[in-house]
């Protein structure tokens, strides 16, 4: 996934059936997912989590498999004092805040302000504004790395380690010597009973002394089973420490984390805790929440819940999260240790080269915690648009290439392009290992990978009220982002095939540097009637960004000569995504054969009729998805044989 995207583009993933996957891979990946998820949603949901979450097949049966358990006993409000009690609640949830900024524990940090959101989705997958008071959504960062003196016990524990398992193993091999004395022993005696008779004194002695060395056998083996026992115990205890320093080492970053409350709030736990992040830990659930053990151990002060306990329960899930939960190790099965540590594997190294470029970066300022975005780095209509915040001002601001559909704005100036552009090559001469933005750009980077993530939190954060005026429902509400940088450039990737992202909205904005070409041509809507119909051409301006739906299909022509960086923008909205809107997406049948400007030869089933197989991607032609062929057109043909069916 990417960094911590787990869904995949349907457009990448059809094309992925075959050896081509890692041609497969788009800017974005595809919309047909959701038609896909559409039927076969909840079957995806259940096979998914129960292969991702294993460990929870043998949970005790104290830790049920339900999130955020409530007990209906409890009743919050009643119809006479339902808004006192609301405005009691949000009272409360405010003195906290403010008691944690005055007094932050020390693995806490970027403390947030009390928001509630824009936007609900209902049971029953549909959106809607929120209704009376709540619910409120409060974030920061928390990190899991260990107190110094925790540290050093661990370390002192890594140490010894060797020298208890040395021991360990001495113990169990004397105990198996003293088992096996025993065992001769015994045998000796069983043989001289069956020899020995009554009238034998001599033999009747002889008995008497095995007898007596059966006894001591069996008290010495009685002994090194004790000593074995406490080895192995030392062993475990000292594994244990030097497992959580593994852990902490792993986790020792600060994650952004979203908690949501609502009326119920203190009696019950919080509806919802998310990483709002990158991370990787393997028992979190597809979207970054926290799974059902989490909430039922959350601590209670005078039977209640508080938001520095919540937090000190993340802090204690990314130490040792069965220590957390109080599970004890051994009952757990030996594949949820493996997967902890593939997912530990993953974050370590992702926070290795963090850590590395940290120490060398070209531009401090762009790496700053908290992170701090300058005035004068953004054109003045934008700034003046970010502080005013009206519909108004914002509307001002833009150009509306594609009615509803493409707009662009300026943002960036020409110094900060240049800072930045200056800082993405440094990372580049680095030498440090970067992850890819996805299998189609194969000289980007991923920016959330290598430190400025929290500086693109600030970024989207900025842009939230943007997306909400222009992309009701998909603009509204983000929760998550993958940023990355594109380069095309004579040698290495020159263009980029027609795609939809995995974005509910995108943001292109273009970094330089001299160019021609390159233009970026707009298709139809997936699943509209003109999908592959094209509607406009963007001429990429430096400085300037291009925003339009993720499900818009778009591609990037040929770059002519020079070079061009981009920053795109992915955002994310688990709100939108858990709606109807968003799982059952319309899907109409196309108009008619496609424009060849819009034909896709990772995709489409046809794109040979329109275009010429681009040289190494011959193998992809009879593996493209698109159209579905339940919304082909009129008269449809593929381009081979392998193409006939298409979904």
């Amino acid at each position: 996934a990417a960094p911590q995207m787990r869904s995949q583009s349907m457009e990448q993933s059809s094309a992925a059936n075959a050896a081509a996957a890692e041609d497969a891979g788009s800017e974005g990946g595809g919309m047909l997912f959701r038609w896909v998820r559409s039927i076969f949603s909840r079957m995806y949901g259940v096979v998914s989590v129960a292969l991702r979450r294993a460990f929870f097949w043998a949970m005790p049966a104290s830790l049920p498999a339900s999130r955020a358990p409530v007990d209906e006993a409890v009743k919050v409000v009643d119809v006479e004092g339902g808004e006192q009690a609301r405005c009691l609640v949000y009272e409360a949830l405010l003195s906290e805040v403010e008691e944690l900024r005055r007094q932050p524990p020390p693995y806490v940090s970027r403390i947030g302000a009390l928001k509630v959101p824009t936007l609900l989705c209902n049971d029953d997958g549909e959106l809607e504004k929120p209704k009376g008071d709540g619910p409120w959504d409060f974030t920061a960062s928390v990190c899991g790395g260990l107190s110094e003196e925790e540290r050093e016990v661990c370390e002192k524990a890594a140490e010894e380690l060797p020298d208890f398992q040395l021991k360990a193993r001495q113990a169990t091999q004397a105990l198996a010597n003293g088992e096996r004395r025993l065992r001769d022993a015994k045998e000796a005696m069983e043989k001289m009973e069956k020899e020995a008779s009554e009238e034998e004194e001599e033999a009747a002695d002889a008995l008497e002394a095995v007898a007596a060395a059966v006894k001591a056998a069996q008290e010495e083996v009685g002994g090194l089973r004790e000593k074995e026992s406490a080895a192995l115990e030392l062993v475990r205890a000292t594994e244990k420490s030097k497992s959580k320093l593994d852990i902490a080492e792993a986790y020792d970053f600060p994650f952004q984390v979203c908690i949501r409350v609502d009326t119920s709030w203190p009696e019950q736990p919080p509806t919802t805790v998310r990483f709002q992040c990158v991370i990787h830990h393997a028992l979190t659930d597809d979207e970054d929440c926290m799974p059902a053990p989490f909430y039922k151990e959350l601590p209670k002060t005078d039977g209640r819940h508080t938001l520095r306990g919540v937090l000190e329960a993340v802090h204690n899930f990314l130490v040792d999260p069965l220590g957390a939960w109080s599970v004890a190790g051994v009952s757990a099965p030996k594949r949820y240790f493996e997967s902890m540590r593939s997912y530990q594997k993953q974050n370590s190294e992702r926070l290795s080269t963090i850590r590395k470029y940290g120490t060398r970066v070209r531009h401090p300022e762009l790496f700053e915690t908290p992170p701090r975005w300058r005035q004068e780095w953004f054109v003045p209509e934008f700034w003046n648009a970010v502080q005013q915040d009206t519909p108004e001002v914002w509307r001002a601001l833009l150009t509306e290439h594609l009615t509803g559909e493409v707009f662009s704005f300026p943002i960036f100036t020409e110094e900060f392009c240049k800072i930045f552009v200056e800082e993405i090559f440094h990372f580049y001469e680095s030498g440090l290992p970067a992850r890819r933005p996805n299998s189609m750009n194969n000289y980007g980077i991923i920016l959330n990978e290598i430190g400025l993530e929290p500086m693109i939190d600030e970024l989207q954060r900025m842009l939230q009220p943007l997306g909400e005026l222009l992309f009701p429902g998909p603009g509204c509400v983000w929760d998550g982002h993958h940023c990355f940088i594109v380069r095309y450039r004579e040698g290495e990737d020159l263009g980029l095939d027609m795609h939809t992202d995995d974005a509910d909205v995108t943001f292109n904005i273009c970094l330089g540097l001299d160019f021609d070409g390159a233009g970026l041509q707009f298709c139809g809507l997936m699943g509209a009637a003109n999908h592959r119909k094209k509607t406009h051409t963007y001429k990429h301006v430096k400085g300037t960004c291009v925003c339009h739906l993720g499900r818009k299909r778009h591609g990037a022509d040929d770059i002519s000569s020079g070079e061009r960086l981009n920053m795109i923008l992915w955002n994310h909205s688990s709100t939108y995504r858990s709606s109807n809107k968003y799982r059952e997406p319309p899907y109409v049948k196309e108009e008619g054969p496609p424009d060849a400007v819009c034909v896709s030869y990772t995709h489409d089933r046809d794109y040979g009729l329109f275009k010429e197989y681009p040289t190494g991607k011959e193998n992809l032609k009879g593996r493209g998805w698109c159209p579905p062929s339940e919304f082909q057109y009129e008269d449809f043909k593929p381009d081979c044989a392998k193409a006939s069916r298409g979904g």
